[in-house]
């Protein structure tokens, strides 16, 4: 194989014949709630995506590829199991603690208890992809959501054939961008377990719901992102990697380091749109959600640009499949506006939609 492949589709899959010596490393890209009409490769004018609208122009773009489901867990169980979403064990984002008697997960910083945090687990007696590659040589890396089951539970990164992980092991935990604490394996560090890793900083400031949740200075999406490159700098070509970077961008809540991406962003907009916060969600406030919400799609696309530099600078670009996809249609949440920006791309639907434009 000698060339870089790039996918991009809502839904995208890969298949691909190569003797062993050839075997293609892999970067899976999903973000999150991304709808069909949010890049400019598929019509975007008000947000800016030069490197992703790159990628879809010298590589394929899958425009009727289908996600599993029109929410997060389940979409990535498909992804993850290769199974139907009618067959997967993962058939809705229910937290595993909803039902359980014990404290409040995510009132006061305090409050917070380890090992109980998460979603339902992936079938134990299923494979999954992660596990799959693994078996055949691959190491492999996870940064982002992992949604496949709760911090204590059969099924965490650790156990499911992932070498290296950093991300939020409870996608409701991934509401907030300057969260109470994220979640880490790895494998060459030693570490026998998944763990927490409490970001200090921000639980010296209040939750989403109080007014200096603002002074949080750990922005989630970087942290993740930068683990995510320090992985990918140590591959080589002595050994196939797969990669599965499951961004949280441009998920609700809008929200992001006052920087240069969200600046260019700031006064652009003749008419902002204020949101007011929502206390259920632990979706934070904002006074300029047109902003924030098109500066995530760029601050993704920024990423993606230095992922592919990487591979580049490595000499790893020749031997790489890269992949672009979302989980799910465009949501609403957090003040995010799918009409104004046409974020279905006009499509009908959206997130937790069936039609196309909650799952192509």
């Amino acid at each position: 194989m000698n060339k870089t492949y790039t996918l991009l589709g809502l839904s995208a899959l890969a298949a691909f014949s190569a003797h062993a010596q050839q075997r293609p490393n892999i970067i899976y890209i999903m973000c999150d709630d991304m709808g069909y009409g949010d890049l400019g490769c598929y019509g975007q004018q008000y947000i800016s995506t030069p490197r992703i609208d790159h990628m879809a122009a010298e590589g394929m773009r899958f425009t009727q590829a289908y996600a599993g489901s029109p929410v997060s867990a389940p979409s990535r169980a498909t992804l993850m199991t290769g199974q139907h979403s009618g067959h997967t064990h993962v058939r809705g984002n229910k937290e595993y603690w909803r039902d359980k008697s014990v404290p409040n997960l995510y009132g006061k910083n305090a409050d917070f208890q380890d090992g109980w945090a998460g979603q339902e687990p992936y079938d134990v007696n299923h494979k999954i992809l992660p596990e799959i590659l693994k078996a055949n040589g691959y190491t492999t890396g996870m940064f982002g959501k992992w949604a496949g089951g709760y911090e204590s539970s059969v099924s965490t990164p650790d156990k499911r054939g992932i070498d290296e992980y950093f991300g939020y092991i409870c996608q409701f935990e991934a509401h907030a961008y300057y969260p109470n604490f994220l979640n880490a394996f790895s494998r060459s560090a030693g570490d026998t377990k998944t763990h927490r890793v409490v970001l200090e900083e921000n639980i010296k400031h209040g939750m989403p719901t109080e007014a200096d949740y603002t002074q949080r200075p750990q922005y989630s999406a970087d942290l993740i992102h930068n683990k995510a490159m320090e992985w990918l700098d140590k591959q080589s070509s002595a050994q196939p990697f797969l990669g599965i970077f499951t961004y949280t961008l441009p998920h609700a809540e809008l929200a992001q380091p006052e920087d240069s991406i969200l600046l260019a962003y700031k006064n652009h907009f003749c008419q902002e749109h204020k949101f007011a916060g929502q206390f259920g969600n632990r979706y934070h406030g904002t006074e300029i959600a047109h902003a924030q919400f098109a500066a995530m799609i760029t601050r993704l696309d920024t990423y993606v640009g230095q992922i592919l530099d990487k591979l580049k600078e490595k000499g790893l670009d020749q031997n790489t499949i890269v992949i672009f996809t979302s989980d799910n249609g465009p949501h609403e949440e957090g003040g995010a506006d799918p009409t104004f920006f046409n974020r279905d791309g006009l499509l009908k639907g959206l997130k937790r939609s069936t039609h196309e434009g909650g799952i192509r």
